[in-house]
């Protein structure tokens, strides 16, 4: 007989930051919850002499996972991954620079239990220079191509949006298994820099029938340190961002649907052209060079999943 599922598997993927690390598994050994209802499980992507080590020092404060990936691997292979192996009837995502407060859980237990529907619960960032854009929280704004967060701002109870700030969320184990995981063609694939995946996985439970909502009343504190493996300001972050974006929008909603959202990303969205024919550069060259890649990556993977 199998044992009985804990309330809450916690998935965290790590790549060289042992330091945050520690922080990270010390607030979630401080969790006001029942020990046994809670799973560990850290997925490392690189330095597992220094990660292994601090995981460790924590084996008897937890029930700890710790996994070493092979080589190659990034942050969509380990959610995705933990998503497949964990055990919890709730999964939380939480980045290893995310630091959970001792009610994190019992106050997720509260959002959870305000609907039944409800199948994905975003919290508040509280984030030193959270970059806030545009307006409402965790909505898709069409007429600008913006994917808007907001998810820095507090509020009265649990609100309805498309999509959640990922560095720290909860889903159900009923969204799982109604299909609402990770994507695996595109979203959680090596190569991606996680952007888009958890507004993938929103939209998709959104679909599936469940509620997506974010509650400002549950605040977790994000270091927001750089992740080591690759640089928000690098050609590679860019190519990540356009691919998966442009792929985000074909995935839900084809090429014309919501206001021909993904025809205008694709014709509109950073191309670089002025910039090249005034002052055709190498680098500028090949920054519009990097664009056209990344937009036809979006549409052969969009083509493959079509047809998965």
């Amino acid at each position: 007989m199998a044992p009985p599922r804990p309330a809450y598997s916690v998935i965290v993927p790590t790549y060289r930051r042992p330091d945050v690390l520690a922080l990270c598994l010390e607030r979630l050994s401080r969790l006001d919850y029942p020990p046994k209802q809670v799973e560990v499980r850290v997925y490392d992507n690189g330095s597992p002499r220094d990660s292994r080590a601090v995981v460790d020092r924590f084996r008897d404060r937890l029930a700890l996972t710790y996994t070493l990936n092979e080589p190659g691997h990034g942050l969509g292979y380990s959610l995705r991954r933990g998503a497949r192996e964990c055990r919890g009837e709730r999964v939380v995502e939480l980045n290893d620079d995310a630091l959970v407060p001792p009610d994190f859980l019992t106050d997720l237990d509260r959002a959870f239990a305000s609907d039944s529907r409800i199948g994905v619960v975003g919290v508040r960032a509280l984030e030193k220079g959270y970059a806030a854009n545009g307006t409402g929280i965790g909505r898709i704004d069409t007429r600008s191509r913006v994917i808007v967060g907001n998810f820095d701002r507090a509020t009265e109870g649990p609100v309805e949006v498309e999509h959640v700030y990922g560095f720290c969320y909860a889903y159900t184990r009923a969204v799982l298994e109604a299909g609402g995981g990770h994507d695996a063609v595109l979203l959680a694939k090596d190569y991606s820099t996680g952007n888009r995946i958890e507004t993938d996985q929103c939209l998709t439970a959104r679909r599936l029938g469940f509620r997506v909502v974010y509650d400002g009343r549950v605040g977790v504190e994000h270091l927001a340190k750089p992740r080591g493996d690759v640089s928000e300001r690098s050609p590679r972050w860019r190519v990540n961002e356009i691919r998966n974006t442009l792929y985000l929008f074909l995935k839900h909603y084809g090429l014309f649907g919501r206001s021909f959202l993904a025809l205008r990303y694709l014709l509109l969205h950073d191309l670089g052209v002025l910039s090249a024919i005034r002052q055709p550069t190498r680098k500028n060259l090949g920054y519009v060079w990097t664009g056209l890649a990344a937009r036809a990556s979006a549409i052969a993977h969009y083509i493959e999943w079509a047809n998965s």
